[in-house]
């Protein structure tokens, strides 16, 4: 049996006699094929019905067939034609396939490609659309020569990270400069514990509080700084990191402190006065919070040397002293596991990108250049040196800011850790320098920036002091880890400020506030020009002084 469907689309010169017609036995029909229609007539004359096909053959005249309307659920109907003849019917069926394969798809007067105003997607004025398969190839290309560069590398230098270890090899601790310096680290810490100790409950002169603090943080920076001379540079960076932070936290600590005692005078020389603190602090000098806890600590002001927090803030994640910090409520030990198993993989890949690409490079890039300098020869060479450069310091931001910090934060149960911001998207330096690093950032704003502003300085001038002091303390680590002082990095850092008030005029100018141009400014400036030359003069000069032959 053969089902048409939508029996109200046939051709048929008798449409109000096909209902009358529709029986339920047998009855002789006359067929007739034309080129693209078959028809079913009831005589010669009258046509029953027209079914249309792509191309019809002859087939017998006549045929034993039933036609039935049969209702369907959704009360269409559908017209059933019952063949005796199963030749016949098998034609017509194959008809039918054919005529529903062909009407699928479209012929060419109803497929029309040209049907409107459009833009080439890669034209500047087509709407944004999206490129994730470029990236994905981009991705490949750079997996793929990745892959040559590390089996040209080890076709040319073999494995050497093999005899990584002993050049690490730790000393017994009277006899390590690093612990030794490590352990005077401590002590300066301890001591500026006890200075603010003498001056909360010994009550000495400020001027002589002030003193001891200054000394102190002084020989922080220089004692660890003679100790390690002759030491590793690795393991010398290392500790001057850390003695920096310290340095660093012992400004924070006796800043703030300083202030606080002063505050707390203040306190006992109003309080018996029945006026609200608030009236006699602004909210630019103590806030609220910090307001209550003083006014708390006013009778007995040595109750706020308080050692274990001195201690939780030595470990936690921050340079900024405060008498309180945000906790989380537990420790999440899955997730701690997750960081150091991140962090270990970190540090062992930093080490490879060393030892394997980037020691090697500069060695062989010293003797090139010893033997026959050439512009050409060092514009080669810091294309090459940018890649594993751009790898090591991605790694050490992800490994320090992500993995660490974020480690310390979870241990100490310490809540803010916000230590970076977008800075990969900046589009000019001093966003990044904003961005970049989030502790150090407030750590300048808040001992630096301020006291500056306080003092009468406009915002350039202090801008610039800040400029200054980071622009030491990047010489200091730099020079001092491999004993040779040469600038570079400060000047590197310092002439960064005027060149943002240059970058700043220019994008005001050229209007390329919305740009991506300055993003790819800082990339290339960072990548493959500043941070790769840096590289280069301070490991020259590390292989001049420790006599490395040509």
């Amino acid at each position: 049996m053969i089902k048409v469907y939508n029996p109200e689309l046939l051709i048929s010169n008798a449409s109000d006699k096909l209902t009358q017609l529709v029986r339920d036995d047998f009855k002789p029909f006359i067929l007739r094929c034309e080129q693209h229609k078959l028809c079913v007539l009831e005589n010669e004359n009258l046509i029953l019905f027209s079914l249309l096909f792509d191309k019809c053959q002859p087939i017998i005249d006549e045929a034993q067939l039933t036609i039935t309307f049969v209702n369907q659920k959704d009360q269409s109907k559908i017209i059933a034609i019952k063949f005796a003849d199963k030749k016949t019917m098998s034609y017509l069926q194959h008809n039918i396939n054919s005529r529903k394969t062909y009407t699928q798809y479209m012929g060419p007067l109803a497929y029309q490609p040209v049907r409107k105003e459009r833009t080439s997607l890669l034209s500047t004025e087509s709407p944004e659309q999206n490129f994730r398969g470029i990236l994905n190839l981009g991705i490949l290309i750079l997996i793929a020569n990745h892959i040559r560069l590390i089996f040209e590398n080890f076709q040319k230098y073999g494995l050497l990270i093999t005899n990584v270890f002993w050049k690490f090899e730790m000393m017994n601790i009277n006899g390590n400069p690093i612990m030794q310096a490590l352990l005077i680290l401590m002590i300066n810490l301890f001591i500026g514990f006890g200075i603010q100790y003498l001056q909360f409950k010994r009550n000495l002169s400020t001027g002589i509080i002030r003193t001891f603090n200054i000394t102190n943080i002084v020989l922080t920076i220089i004692i660890p700084c003679y100790l390690i001379q002759g030491s590793h540079p690795g393991l010398n960076l290392i500790l001057l990191g850390v003695q920096f932070i310290a340095f660093m936290k012992l400004i924070s600590y006796a800043h703030f402190m300083r202030n606080t005692y002063f505050y707390i005078q203040r306190i006992k020389q109003v309080k018996n006065k029945k006026v609200p603190l608030d009236n006699f602090f602004a909210e630019y000098e103590v806030n609220a919070e910090n307001l209550k806890i003083l006014e708390k600590y006013s009778q007995d002001q040595s109750l706020i040397l308080d050692f274990k927090h001195f201690l939780y803030f030595l470990a936690a994640p921050t340079l900024c002293f405060q008498l309180s910090y945000l906790r989380t409520q537990s420790i999440r030990k899955v997730w701690l596991i997750k960081r150091i198993i991140e962090y270990i993989f970190v540090i062992l890949f930093l080490v490879i990108i060393w030892f394997q690409y980037t020691e090697p490079l500069v060695e062989n890039t010293y003797k090139m250049l010893s033997k026959s300098p050439s512009l050409m020869v060092l514009a080669d060479r810091l294309l090459k040196l940018a890649i594993p450069n751009t790898y090591m310091w991605m790694a050490l931001f992800y490994g320090q800011f992500q993995c660490f910090l974020n480690i310390t934060a979870e241990l100490l149960r310490f809540a803010d850790r916000e230590f970076y911001k977008e800075w990969w998207n900046c589009k000019n330096l001093e966003e990044y320098w904003r961005l970049w690093n989030l502790p150090v950032h407030h750590w300048l704003v808040r001992h630096v920036y301020f006291p500056c502003l306080k003092s009468g300085m406009n915002r350039t001038i202090s801008n610039m002091i800040v400029f200054l002091v980071s622009a030491l303390g990047h010489e200091y680590i730099v020079s001092a880890s491999i004993g040779v002082v040469e600038a570079w990095a400060f000047v590197g850092m310092f002439a960064q400020a005027p060149f943002m008030l240059l970058q700043k005029k220019l994008e005001k100018i050229l209007k390329l506030q919305d740009s991506q141009l300055g993003n790819l400014m800082f990339w290339m400036t960072f990548c493959f020009i500043g941070q790769p030359i840096m590289i280069f003069v301070y490991y020259f000069r590390y292989l001049q002084k420790i006599g490395h032959p040509i």
